[in-house]
């Protein structure tokens, strides 16, 4: 398992990759611009530097020439992150000492196999699952007269509205002893909460139209035998710890998650809900 900055101002780019890097077993840092990402490398000393050349202010190009000075990190591979969209860009960024570049749009299914060639004499680390392709399903079920669910089978509803993120979680989860339904809004988790039975609910929270906490409070409401998980990557966690505070969540996991814990958290919640449902 190799410790690996992200230098990156996307927030949405940073998420991506911290999740794929969590995924794999690798502890992912970030840094939201040039300066903190330089303090951070010199702070977390982390095996492996993948650098936004494109950022504002401190680009890219300052960045590595102010760590390729630093000898501590002199055995560090950093890499460029780069659309390399004009002619002659590849050539500019190993040019300048990049020992590397991973393109943009970043490929989830190579993105992590890409960034462990650079690991200096590491092994590949493989995930218990590796993660699905983008263009992985959201299982939309076919609606039903009532709960159809037969009662020994368990079912997880995961919901969040980029495709990709219900892809890996759905690969994280395979072969796990209960059925998973996926719902890509808010709108479309109510709708499949009212024609199956859902013992678990797993939703993530900066959704458009309707939030997580949302969802969940009105899950809450009309299911109040379910449990409510929230799984996000947002520095705000006012309204998530609001929700768990009135109890319409009963708990919150932070992204990236590996799969053995995301495993582990949903046979809680199952627990949990065959608690919650005795009572």
């Amino acid at each position: 398992m190799a410790r690996i900055l992200i230098i990156e101002d996307n927030p949405a780019n940073i998420e991506l990759m911290s999740f794929l890097l969590g995924a794999y077993g690798h502890s992912p840092l970030s840094a939201a611009d040039g300066p903190r990402g330089v303090a951070a490398a010199r702070s977390e000393r982390p095996d492996l530097i993948a650098c936004d050349v494109n950022l504002p202010g401190m680009d890219g190009f300052a960045v590595l020439a102010a760590l390729k000075t630093d000898p501590s990190l002199s055995g560090v591979p950093i890499l460029a992150v780069t659309a390399l969209a004009m002619a002659g860009d590849r050539e500019k960024v190993l040019a300048a000492g990049f020992d590397g570049y991973i393109s943009k749009p970043i490929e989830p299914e190579s993105f992590v196999a890409e960034l462990e060639a650079f690991l200096a004499a590491a092994p590949a680390v493989s995930p218990a699952v590796a993660p699905a392709a983008a263009s992985a399903p959201a299982a939309r079920p076919v609606p039903a007269q009532g709960p159809s669910t037969a009662p020994e089978e368990r079912t997880l509803l995961l919901v969040d509205d980029d495709r990709f993120m219900l892809g890996v979680l759905n690969d994280m989860l395979v072969g796990q002893p209960y059925r998973i339904l996926s719902a890509c809004s808010g709108e479309e988790a109510l709708d499949v909460l009212d024609h199956e039975a859902v013992e678990v609910i797993l939703c993530d929270q900066a959704m458009p139209g309707m939030r997580g906490t949302e969802v969940l409070a009105r899950a809450a409401e009309r299911y109040p035998k379910t449990v409510r998980l929230m799984l996000s990557g947002q520095p705000d966690l006012s309204e998530i710890e609001a929700a768990i505070a009135s109890g319409v969540a009963d708990g919150h996991y932070v992204k990236p998650l590996g799969a053995r814990t995301l495993r582990e958290r949903i046979d809680e919640a199952f627990r949990l809900q065959s608690q919650r449902a005795a009572a």
